[in-house]
């Protein structure tokens, strides 16, 4: 696999991204390319089920990442290497209850707390990240609990937006026992722990990100119908605007079946989305911009302090080489 450096040309700022090719498609206008070295993409871990969910942890300086099928949260630190964070990191339970019992994805939130996506115990969580106890954010709408909350992200203002797919229930989209709520959707949490659905549409929604001014929500649909990137304006309220296509995988890879999965956002609005065997990042107004092949399919990324871009690829746990990627 070959890491090719490239280049992105926004405004005054020279922002450089690793990472493999551009599909075999022409090199955006917005974007020249560099060849690097012809390594792969570091493997740091392997063994894993289905690793999802990174979050870089500053105070501590490390890595943490769900892998819901094995009901565990690793940590992985420079010079230390992989160990056990949390198990079981959702259902607690004797018996079996899904093939995705644990938690899925993960936040430091602004107070610099460990927040979680718990897929067994279908709820929001707060973890602490010293003795590791759990309590309970928010586990239900109306009454009813929800599916199996599977990403979250934090607006500036401090509240919370998270999706809820069936993922994690014991029998995942034909479940009729134990669901609950009917939508798949998407909620907002306020400060004093209410909770709204948003969005109440979508048939497979996934990853979620708030831009860096709070003025735009994404979910990230893992639907091969409508496999987009949606975008939605945020309200002074909290509450959306209707939604539109912000990126169209199938338009813009029309030779492949991808849909992202996990997505985040760096501080100038850029948009990293796992998606396939690797990210596929487009800027602010959803150009294309590049593409980082891991060779692997790819759930999710996160981006470290110490420069990298940390990626969960099926079994493995991944990172590129990031230049000033904290400083963007």
């Amino acid at each position: 696999m070959k890491i090719i450096l490239y280049s992105f040309l926004l405004g005054a700022v020279g922002v450089q991204q690793c990472e493999s090719k551009l599909n075999n498609t022409e090199v955006p206008t917005s974007m020249h390319e560099k060849k690097v070295n012809e390594k792969p993409a570091e493997v740091l871990a392997d063994g894993f089920q289905w690793a999802e969910g990174p979050v870089w942890v500053s105070n501590g300086s490390y890595l943490l990442f769900s892998d819901p099928r094995q009901n565990t949260i690793f940590k992985w630190k420079e010079g230390e290497g992989l160990t056990e964070f949390l198990k079981p990191s959702g259902y607690a339970g004797e018996q079996w209850y899904s093939d995705e019992p644990g938690t899925n994805g993960l936040l430091i939130n602004q107070q610099g707390e460990l927040i979680a996506c718990d897929h067994g115990n279908r709820r929001i969580v707060k973890i602490d990240l010293e003795s590791k106890e759990k309590a309970t954010l928010v586990d239900r709408w109306e009454g009813r609990r929800f599916n199996s909350p599977n990403d979250i992200a934090q607006h500036p203002g401090g509240s919370y937006y998270f999706t809820d797919p069936p993922y994690g229930l014991p029998n995942r989209e034909q479940d009729t026992l134990h669901r609950e709520i009917a939508e798949n959707g998407v909620y907002r949490v306020t400060r004093d722990g209410s909770v709204k659905q948003v969005i109440g549409n979508l048939a497979r929604p996934n990853g979620i990100a708030v831009s860096p001014k709070g003025d735009k929500l994404y979910v990230a649909l893992s639907d091969g119908q409508a496999p987009y990137i949606m975008a939605y304006t945020i309200k002074e309220n909290g509450d959306l605007e209707a939604g539109s296509i912000f990126f169209d995988f199938k338009k813009q890879f029309p030779e492949e079946t991808i849909n992202a999965d996990g997505i985040k956002v760096d501080p100038m609005g850029n948009l990293f989305a796992a998606a396939g065997n690797g990210v596929v990042i487009m800027d602010s107004s959803g150009k294309l911009l590049g593409r980082i092949e891991t060779g692997v399919h790819t759930a999710n990324c996160a981006f470290g302090d110490d420069g990298y871009l940390y990626m969960t690829s099926k079994d493995k746990l991944q990172r590129i080489k990031l230049p000033n990627v904290a400083n963007l």
